[in-house]
Order: C-alpha cells, then structure tokens, then sequence
C-alpha cells in the first residue's frame, strides 16, 4: 500500500464523505454517533498523515479543499463497491432463507401514486421481498444512489442534466395544473392571466424542491417572478389539499392527484393556458450487481405506470 495512505482506513473515508454530504462538522458528528471535538481531531490526523489540508472550517460550515474533494471521489467509490459487495453477499445467504430486502428512492408524486399498488403486488406475489424506500428528489437522494445503499430512484431526473456513471430511462409523464377550491373568485373568470395569478395568495412546496423549481419555471416563462407563497409545505403534503379546499388559496398540483377532486366538484382547475409536466425515470448507477428481485420490482413499477397511462 502506498505510505501516503497506509495508515486510512473505512471509518476515515467515510467521515470525510460525511463531511462532504452535511457541510457540517456538528452534523457529520451527529450522524457518525461521535463527538464534535473527535471528529475534527480524526480530520487533523488525516491531513497530518496525508501532509494536505483536506477540510475548510468557517462561519457557512465545513468544505472540501481540492485535495479533499479529490480523496472524496475515491471515498465514494471504495463505499459504493463495498455496498455492492454487501448486497451480493447478503444475496448469496438470502438464497436460504428466501428473502431479499430491495431500497429504492422515490419523489412525493411516486410515492402517491404508485407506492400502495406496488407494495401489494410484492406481498401477494413475491412475499419474499423486502421493499425500503426513500422519499425525495433526486439531488437529495443522489449520495445514497451513488454509494450503492440506493438500489434505483423513480421520479425526475437529474435537474442538471446527464450525470457521469448515472443512467435515466423516462417511464411516465404526468401534467400539472394550476387548481382552487370550487367557487373561488378566479373560476368566474373566463380566461385566467399571468397577471391574475401572481397577485393570487399561494400555497407551494418548499424552495429547491423539483416540484418548486418547475412550477417558478412556469412564471418565468411567461416574463413574470414567481409569487412569493403565503404557505410553504412539503410536496404533495396533505395540507395542501386541506388548507386549498378551505380557503381561497391557489397552488399547482399533478392533475392525477386531484382528479377524483375536480370530478366530484371539490376543486377546479383553472383555465391557464400552460403545460406543465413532471417526467418520471428509472434512474440507477451505470455500477450494479446482479438481482432477479431487483429487477422484478423494476418490471412491476413500470407495469403500474403501464396501466395508469393506458387509464389516463
């Protein structure tokens, strides 16, 4: 081994990737079960070993340096091959006892629509099958799919674009609209403005989420700032269907979610002259292992979307 590095080990590896993740010390600590003061005494000992400044401490948290970020980069690949190793094992002893456990991320709209059917199938047809999931956007759940501890994420793909060893294949397309509660004051309008629906009182997901980013894109497109919402909730929470029924507020929801709303006569959607979607992919590591399991989840997921686009 080289003596620049003999003296690393996992346990350094990865409290330089959680470092990387939290841009914090203090919450690197938290997650890593240690002190604050025993990880920047074993963040010391690293660039005293390695003679290079690895980590950057100031008043906006904790960054990389350059020679930090590139140790990161062989960090993350020693933990994700260390997880494929893990979850080809566990296949090998799954084999007897006839279970094998399968993670995968999802974005709120997934989650609504497909988690419930999907989780049925699996128990009614291979109850062997473990399912864990996480809820997110991709840019959240990215570190978990890239260390290997995510086995896929279904949802929209990557807001930059294509990621080097990250393969996306579309599977679904949902629309969104613009919707109110039924008798709000802009329903008696015949055709709703940009304009109309800025000075609107609004109630959107939290900044930086996809759903956020796409329905701001909206407003840009058309020359205008998005509005600054009175609410700002999680996507898809279920406060916002309440708080809109009950009140003269405006938002922008996939039209699967809210139409058995619109047919019963709860909400309307307004006339706004807009499309609006949300891609949905299979996006995974391009770096996997062999996983029958894996795959026939994979297969159900895109028969349940199957079936709903045929629906629709």
């Amino acid at each position: 081994m080289s003596t620049l590095l003999r003296h690393l080990d996992l346990k350094h590896l990865r409290q330089l990737i959680e470092i990387a993740d939290k841009g914090s010390i203090r919450s690197a600590a938290e997650t890593l079960s240690i002190t604050q003061p025993a990880l920047s005494r074993s963040i010391r000992a690293m660039e005293a070993e390695i003679g290079l400044k690895l980590v950057e401490r100031g008043p906006q948290g904790a960054e990389l340096t350059a020679a930090g970020s590139r140790l990161l980069k062989y960090a993350r690949i020693i933990e994700a091959n260390l997880s494929l190793a893990e979850k080809e094992l566990r296949g090998l002893r799954d084999v007897s006892s006839r279970t094998e456990e399968i993670s995968f991320g999802m974005s709120w709209l997934t989650e609504a629509v497909i988690a419930a059917p999907l989780v049925e199938r699996v128990m009614r047809e291979r109850p062997g099958i473990r399912l864990t999931t996480s809820v997110g956007d991709y840019e959240a759940l990215a570190p978990k799919l890239m260390s290997g501890k995510l086995d896929f994420f279904i949802g929209p793909p990557p807001i930059e674009g294509p990621v080097v060893g990250i393969a996306t294949q579309q599977l679904i397309e949902f629309r969104a609209d613009v919707v109110v509660r039924a008798g709000h004051p802009l329903t008696e309008r015949e055709s709703v403005t940009i304009t109309d629906l800025v000075d609107a009182a609004w109630i959107l997901p939290q900044t930086g989420t996809v759903p956020r980013v796409t329905y701001d894109n909206c407003f840009l497109r058309h020359g205008a700032a998005a509005p600054e919402p009175v609410f700002e909730v999680q996507p898809l929470s279920p406060a916002i269907r309440q708080l809109i029924l009950e009140c003269d507020l405006v938002t922008i929801l996939p039209t699967v979610f809210v139409e058995r709303d619109v047919e019963a006569g709860l909400l309307e959607i307004l006339p706004f002259d807009d499309q609006i979607v949300f891609p949905i992919h299979l996006t995974r590591s391009q770096m996997s292992y062999p996983s029958p399991a894996r795959d026939y989840v994979i297969a159900e997921i895109t028969r349940l979307f199957e079936e709903l686009t045929a629906r629709q």
